[in-house]
C-alpha cells in the first residue's frame, strides 16, 4: 500500500516537513554531482560521510553521533528518496502541527537517531575486521518515528492509498491509520526477524524508529498536551 494524502484539511502549513524534504533533495543533488565523478567516488564519499555500523566501539562516540546525524539525510538512489519523502509529506504535517515545527525537528531526529541505533543492535551486521564498510543512509528510521507518532495521535484519521503495483492492477482506497500504519509495522517486523526475506533494507531503524515515536507522542500526551480529539466529520473538509 503506498499512501498519497490525509483525508480531511488542516489550516496549519507544515513549513519543517516541507524544509526537510527540501533539504533531502538538495543533499541528493549533491550526491549526484558526487556521482558524476564516478560511483567509485560517491562511495567513498558516504563511506566517509554515513555511519558505518563497523566502527562502533572503534570510533569516537562524538564521531559516530555526527555520522548518524548525516546518514539521515543521505540516500542511495532516487527511488530511495522519492518513497521517503512521500511518506514524510503525507504523515509528517499532521505530526509537525502536533509538536511544533522545532520541536518536530528535535523529534524527528531524535527518531532517526535511535532508528540507527536498533540497526546497530538487532541489524544483525556481522564484521570480521575493523575496517569493514556497512554503512546504513537514509530517512526511514526518522520518517518511522514519524508515523509512530501519527498512529498514537491520529489513529482514527483515514489515509488515501494506492492498493497494487501498476494500472490497471492497483486500485484507490480510503484506509484507516491505525491499519495502515499496523500493517506497515507488522511487515517490517516481519523482515526484520527474517520471516520474510528482504535485502538492503535496516528494517530494525524503522521498528526502532516507529516504536520510539510512538512512545514520544504517547508521553507527550501526558504532559506536554492531550493528544487531538476525533473529528467526525474532518472528512467533510475536503
Amino acid at each position: 500500500m503506498l499512501p498519497i494524502g490525509i483525508r480531511g484539511k488542516s489550516k496549519y502549513r507544515p513549513i519543517m516537513t516541507y524544509a526537510l524534504v527540501a533539504i533531502n533533495a538538495l543533499v541528493f543533488l549533491w550526491e549526484l554531482s558526487v556521482n558524476a565523478q564516478g560511483p567509485s567516488a560517491l562511495q567513498a564519499t558516504l563511506s566517509s560521510l554515513a555511519l558505518n555500523v563497523c566502527a562502533v566501539g572503534v570510533e569516537p562516540l562524538p564521531n559516530l553521533f555526527l555520522d548518524s546525524l548525516r546518514s539521515l539525510f543521505l540516500h542511495g538512489s532516487l527511488g530511495h528518496l522519492l518513497g521517503n519523502m512521500l511518506f514524510l509529506l503525507v504523515f509528517g504535517g499532521r505530526v509537525e502541527e502536533y509538536f511544533g515545527a522545532w520541536r518536530f525537528l528535535l523529534a524527528y531526529l531524535l527518531f532517526g537517531m535511535i532508528g540507527n541505533l536498533a540497526h546497530v543492535l538487532f541489524g544483525g551486521v556481522v564484521c570480521r575486521f575493523p575496517q569493514q564498510s556497512s554503512i546504513i543512509i537514509g530517512a526511514s528510521g526518522a520518517i518511522a518515528g514519524v508515523m509512530g507518532s501519527f498512529l498514537f495521535l491520529y489513529p482514527g484519521a483515514r489515509v488515501d492509498a494506492l492498493i497494487g503495483i501498476f494500472r490497471p492492477f492497483f486500485w484507490r482506497a480510503r484506509v484507516p491509520a491505525f491499519f495502515f500504519l499496523l500493517y506497515w509495522f507488522l511487515m517490517d517486523v516481519l523482515q526484520g526477524i527474517g520471516w520474510i526475506f528482504s535485502v538492503g533494507v535496516a528494517h530494525w531503524a524503522h521498528i526502532g524508529g516507529f516504536v520510539v515515536g510512538f512512545l514520544v507522542a504517547f508521553f507527550a500526551g501526558m504532559f506536554y498536551k492531550p493528544a487531538p480529539a476525533v473529528d467526525p466529520l474532518e472528512h467533510l473538509d475536503d
